[in-house]
């Protein structure tokens, strides 16, 4: 099957599992659940083809008029049609979006956008925020909900229209979804219907997503998750590659969800000496390219390692927390295992 078929069955919402099966990175079909080859990147974005696809519910059929209702803590609640936001100045932004259970490899829920939509501030205040406003609740109409605070959905949420200069796709939340820009992929809620200002967060939905750490008393300790934590992935080498001695060229892929990546570092020797790799410039929440050159001299195994630094001072980890329970915020070092010949 043409490739941009397949992918444009997949965005309309028409595939069938028997089609969609042995394409791509399916991890799940019910809800839909696709990753991103890292290494195929061409360009600084991911085409909206190639975008990873994290759904908790099937996705809604297509609405002729839609709307999205603002009410709670407000002095006006709204139904808002996209006629009534058309004055109102539209945002354009690269960020990456990363799924809170991401795991650590060249194939990932990550993916970098270039988003344009209306700030989530400006669509909220025709609603006439009150005072007592804390929380901003979110309803998608494939059922999934999600709570944020206040400040967060004021700071960083655009209610997105387009990605990468074209209109949303179904999978992807047409026709507006909300984009937390720094934040983990679960604040973005996709096929947005209701927002409702409120004093309090959604619960237990609200808090769902948490770390969980075991303390030394056999208690749990849990707590919100941090926004998007640094996080650095080698593309090239791939796993299990076949390398001559020499000099090669170690390729990859690097992002933080506040600030920008700072420095990079690269080693063959799983993990000192260490390397500084080459940035190519990106703009904060964005990821950046980085490539580093390395000599290999002796035949056998080689482990290729990679860390990131951001501007907050923000390193990236040897490992995975031992004490930590839950799967999310994975970002410890990414390793990839090669052959000298």
């Amino acid at each position: 099957m043409d490739r941009r078929y397949f992918m444009t069955l997949l965005s309309s919402g028409l595939l069938v599992p028997q089609v969609l099966r042995g394409e791509h990175h399916i991890i799940s079909m019910a809800p839909l659940e696709m990753e991103f080859d890292l290494w195929s990147l061409q360009g600084q974005y991911t085409t909206v083809e190639d975008f990873y696809v994290r759904n908790h519910f099937a996705a809604p059929p297509r609405m002729e008029t839609p709307t999205i209702k603002i009410e709670g803590e407000v002095e006006m609640p709204r139904d808002l049609a996209a006629s009534d936001l058309t004055h109102l100045s539209q945002r354009k932004l690269g960020a990456v979006l990363e799924c809170a259970g991401n795991r650590v490899g060249a194939t990932g829920l990550v993916s970098n956008g270039a988003w344009v939509g209306w700030p989530l501030k400006d669509v909220l205040m025709l609603a006439r925020p009150t005072g007592a406003a804390a929380h901003l609740h979110l309803f998608g109409r494939d059922g999934y909900k999600r709570s944020i605070p206040w400040e967060r959905a004021l700071a960083d949420g655009i209610l997105v229209t387009h990605l990468n200069s074209r209109p949303l796709t179904l999978q992807h939340g047409a026709p507006w979804r909300v984009v937390v820009a720094g934040w983990y992929g679960m604040d973005s809620v996709k096929w947005l219907e209701r927002m409702v200002v409120a004093t309090a967060p959604l619960l237990p939905e609200g808090g769902t997503y948490q770390q969980s750490r075991a303390t030394p008393s056999g208690e749990v300790a849990r707590q919100e998750l941090p926004r998007v934590q640094v996080k650095s992935v080698i593309i090239d080498p791939q796993k299990g590659a076949v390398l001559r001695r020499g000099k090669v060229d170690v390729r990859g892929l690097a992002w933080t969800g506040e600030g920008r990546v700072e420095s990079v570092e690269v080693s063959s020797n799983g993990s000192v000496p260490w390397q500084s790799a080459m940035l190519d410039p990106g703009a904060d929440l964005e990821w950046v390219v980085w490539k580093a050159r390395l000599e290999l001299t002796q035949p056998g195994p080689v482990e290729f390692v990679a860390r990131a630094k951001d501007s907050k001072g923000q390193v990236q980890p040897a490992e995975r927390d031992q004490a930590r329970l839950d799967g999310y915020t994975n970002n410890w070092y990414h390793r990839v295992s090669c052959v000298v010949v």
